[in-house]
């Protein structure tokens, strides 16, 4: 059975990865999303990208504030979500994360660190690896 922190942190990839959808397809709630995108992220969050580049907090504002609507087909699936390693305050994820857009899919394992102060998620990771096709 898996823990509350898991919980929330599990809860946490399936909900950031739908405010990234409403925000590159650009649906009407996509202002409350980028706000809340923003918010799940720590002060020092950093990711390695599906490219090798190490990015910052700054980097993944502008990335999103600068794409909002730059694709209207988007849909991410997010599945085969386990818990790593859990601390008394952080949780491991790993998880896969398929984008479908517009005929084009492309998959990846990500591996997250989420910080969980007081309940609630703050992203300090993400390393992105991307699956070969088969």
């Amino acid at each position: 059975m898996r823990s509350e922190r898991a919980l929330i942190a599990h809860r946490s990839v399936v909900e950031l990865h739908q405010w990234i959808e409403e925000i590159f397809t650009g649906r009407a709630g996509y202002p409350s999303a980028l706000d809340q995108l923003l918010s799940s992220f720590s002060a020092s969050f950093a990711m390695i990208t599906m490219q090798g580049q190490t990015i910052g907090l700054s980097d993944v504002e502008s990335l999103f504030r600068n794409n909002v609507g730059g694709r209207p087909q988007l849909r991410i699936e997010i599945d085969a979500c386990e818990t790593l390693l859990e601390t008394e305050s952080s949780v491991v994820c790993r998880y896969r994360e398929t984008h479908h857009n517009g005929g084009t899919v492309q998959a990846r394992w990500s591996l997250a660190i989420i910080d969980i102060p007081e309940g609630q998620p703050r992203w300090r990771y993400l390393h992105e690896t991307g699956i070969a096709a088969s």
